[in-house]
């Protein structure tokens, strides 16, 4: 800046926020080169140019004029930048106090936000025709299906009718599993401390478990949405249930614990795993056998991202399926059985 000495004008010009100080009247009085290269990039640094350079930027000048903080949008070329404006007053020697405006580039944090937004408006459009378009249709085909299960006594035409209720069953399950999909994976804003054996055990009993057996070896509370957390288990018990009976016992003990290093925890079970192979491709959607909607763990894996968690498959000291949930923010940790 011109009006310091030399020394502080170095490190003003160094500072990559671009800084402008104006008059009452909104005039430049003073400017760095941050600030100088962004409105006027053909070169120069005498104020006459820098105000010629500043009417190009109409948005930017009424909002210095008005003194409006917030955000400007500068076009620079074919692109569209995004700036933080901050004013502040100087104290004057002369009974007028000059403003000091400060320009900080937040364009990524900007089209990351605008990006999020509009992924989300997606979602909700999507979930919308999942609940509607295809919900409803579907709701009339379950009536006319029990109506004419009362009007017919006949035995073979009964067997059909459980076969079509049993695919009915299955695309209820799926319109379930893709909705909880579309709104499971928006980022969490708000987070509470959760502890994991309430969470695990209340999901428990949600669950049609059969013979299985619940075994929590944790009292960790961690940072979390409580209702995206207890879907994770829920999807996780089921998953266990549905693939542990073929194990010798013929039932299955799914595991809540810590992980050893305490960063954060697992879900185990002692059925017959999963292969090596396929262990990334089971938490994708679509990846199921024939008795799944191929979304159940692709959930799990979605709520876990969104809370900036990572999970990872592998195979549980019983051989079982072990999924890990790491990058975990943990309250508190009283318990590591692992």
């Amino acid at each position: 800046m011109a009006g310091l000495d030399l020394e502080a004008s170095v490190v003003v010009d160094a500072i990559d926020d671009a800084l402008v100080v104006l008059n009452e009247a909104g005039d430049v009085l003073d400017c760095n080169e941050a600030f100088a290269t962004l409105v006027a990039p053909d070169g120069g640094d005498d104020i006459d140019r820098i105000e010629a350079g500043l009417d190009g930027y109409p948005a930017l000048r009424e909002q210095l004029e008005r003194g409006n903080e917030g955000i400007v949008p500068i076009e620079t070329g074919d692109d569209i930048c995004y700036y933080q404006l901050t004013i502040s007053t100087i104290d004057g020697e002369t009974g007028s106090d000059p403003t000091l405006a400060v320009l900080h580039d937040v364009t990524a944090q900007q089209r990351q936000q605008t990006k999020l937004e509009q992924q989300n408006e997606q979602l909700d459009r999507f979930a919308s025709f999942i609940t509607h378009d295809l919900r409803n249709p579907l709701d009339v085909a379950i009536g006319r299906t029990t109506a004419i299960a009362e009007l017919v006594d006949d035995p073979q035409v009964e067997k059909h009718i459980e076969e079509i209720r049993a695919s009915h069953t299955r695309l209820v399950r799926i319109i379930q599993d893709v909705l909880t999909l579309a709104r499971q994976g928006q980022s969490i804003d708000k987070k509470s401390d959760v502890t994991l054996a309430n969470t695990a055990r209340n999901a428990w009993d949600h669950v049609e478990t059969a013979h299985a057996v619940l075994d929590v070896q944790t009292e960790q509370t961690v940072r979390a949405d409580r209702n995206r957390l207890e879907q994770i288990f829920e999807n996780l018990f089921r998953n266990s249930v549905a693939h542990g009976s073929s194990s010798e016992s013929g039932t299955v003990t799914v595991t809540v614990g810590t992980i050893a290093d305490g960063g954060g925890f697992f879900v185990a079970d002692d059925g017959p795993g999963i292969d090596e192979d396929v262990r990334e491709k089971v938490l994708e959607p679509g990846f199921s056998d024939e008795n799944g909607t191929g979304l159940g763990l692709a959930i799990v894996s979605n709520i876990a991202a969104a809370h900036g968690w990572d999970v990872t498959v592998t195979a549980a000291e019983s051989g079982g399926a072990q999924f890990e949930f790491t990058g975990v923010d943990v309250a508190v940790d009283t318990c590591n059985n692992n």
